[in-house]
């Protein structure tokens, strides 16, 4: 009869007839599993930091356009009333904040050079709390909401333009009816964000102001939503497409805005499952090396069992307990390490601080805080739940095929 508690005394004895091995087997074992659990959490936490500083650098999380817009780009594709869009947002729990934008692209001028620019219209005190535009500036200062003619500009862009502080810049772009119009601003802040398109391109006015000069009274071209719940995005995006589905508009999510940010993040979980099996196999490859040692100096151990009555599958069940006894004392240890290292590093982050540049441009921090999230959790115990019974099939297989006759004498 199949009595477990036998099969773990058998197999916890039998283990620790040779600890050297075992416990080496063992913590190579845990050091593995420690590993990728790491290795995850690093990969969950800065990923978690590209989706968010990526939305919220200048995206949001969810954009509201006139329809072809984002396809156009044109003024004459604008949203010329926000109510009914405020009606709506005001009516959704899941927003967190929005606000309203002006984007065109145009020219930039000054006295000594000029160049392409995306300009943006923004409310000066609702940006700041929306997205990390106010948060890049490097001299200078953000716009308030006094400003009238005030200026914000990419790092790069200034740097082409030949301005500074308190200089004068024309900006110049092409109204919804085609005609050409330009308004005279004052630099008040330089932003350097690491992201060339914003670096070298953007340019950052009040919105009323932007409003007067391209003749758009109370008109916008993108209502920017920051969400409450980052992963409630897509429901909140379909739930504001259901309530403004009679209107003329178009709901966004970031990773529709900006695709590759999506492929990012699926890159990412690849990667994670590579790494997964890797390590996996690495770890486990150990396992089988040990139990097969272990079985072929037991050969006439089970030669004997066989003789003495026990079934080729009782033989195959012990080794496979062995096995799994083996992986739970190894993965245990490494659950607890690796849950150690996540908790501390988690709080303490880990700081990169001479990568920034390369950081800034993948939208993360400098400073990296590995997050474990339950999913990749649970795939790892998985996975070595089923590695460990794997490894175990190969040495336990054989041991069942033994010859009584044959095992006794040795062979």
């Amino acid at each position: 009869m199949f009595d477990l508690g036998i099969y773990l005394k058998l197999g916890w004895r039998n283990l620790w007839l040779h600890p050297m091995r075992t416990g080496l087997t063992a913590a190579a074992l845990g050091l593995g599993i420690a590993a990728l659990l790491f290795l995850s959490a690093m990969n969950d936490g800065w990923m978690q930091q590209i989706r968010e500083n990526f939305a919220l650098t200048l995206t949001g999380h969810i954009q509201i356009h006139a329809r072809g817009f984002e396809q156009s780009r044109r003024l004459a594709d604008h949203i010329a009333s926000l109510r009914p869009i405020a009606q709506a947002l005001q009516s959704e729990p899941g927003v967190a904040l929005w606000t309203a934008r002006i984007r065109v692209s145009g020219l930039a001028s000054s006295a000594g050079a000029s160049a392409g620019v995306q300009a943006y219209g923004v409310a000066p005190s609702r940006e700041r709390r929306l997205s990390r535009l106010a948060s890049f500036v490097t001299r200078g200062r953000w716009l308030r909401d006094a400003d009238d003619r005030a200026v914000v500009l990419g790092s790069g862009l200034a740097d082409r333009l030949q301005v500074g502080l308190g200089d004068k810049v024309v900006l110049m772009a092409a109204l919804p009816d085609g005609d050409i119009a330009s308004e005279v601003f004052r630099v008040r802040g330089i932003i350097h964000s690491g992201v060339l398109d914003i670096d070298d391109l953007l340019a950052v006015a009040p919105l009323e102001r932007v409003r007067r000069w391209l003749g758009m009274p109370g008109a916008a071209t993108d209502v920017v939503i920051r969400a409450r719940d980052f992963d409630r995005v897509p429901a909140l995006a379909a739930a504001l497409r259901h309530k403004l589905a009679s209107r003329p508009l178009e709901v966004l999510t970031w990773s529709d805005i900006d695709p590759m940010a999506e492929q990012w993040s699926q890159f990412a979980d690849a990667y994670s499952w590579v790494i997964l099996a890797v390590v996996i196999l690495v770890v486990l490859a150990e396992v089988v090396n040990t139990m097969l040692m272990s079985m072929h100096e037991r050969v006439r151990e089970f030669g004997l069992m066989a003789a003495l009555g026990a079934q080729p599958w009782q033989i195959f069940a012990m080794v496979v307990w062995e096995t799994v006894i083996l992986a739970l004392v190894g993965g245990a240890g490494g659950f607890v390490l690796g849950g150690l290292l996540i908790w501390h590093y988690g709080a303490a982050g880990i700081d990169l601080s001479r990568f920034a540049t390369a950081f800034s441009f993948m939208y993360m921090n400098p400073v990296v805080y590995p997050a474990l999230h339950a999913a990749s959790a649970l795939r790892i115990l998985l996975a070595a739940a089923l590695g460990a019974a794997l490894a175990g099939v190969i040495p336990a297989r054989k041991a069942a095929r033994l010859s009584p006759a044959a095992a006794m004498r040795g062979v």
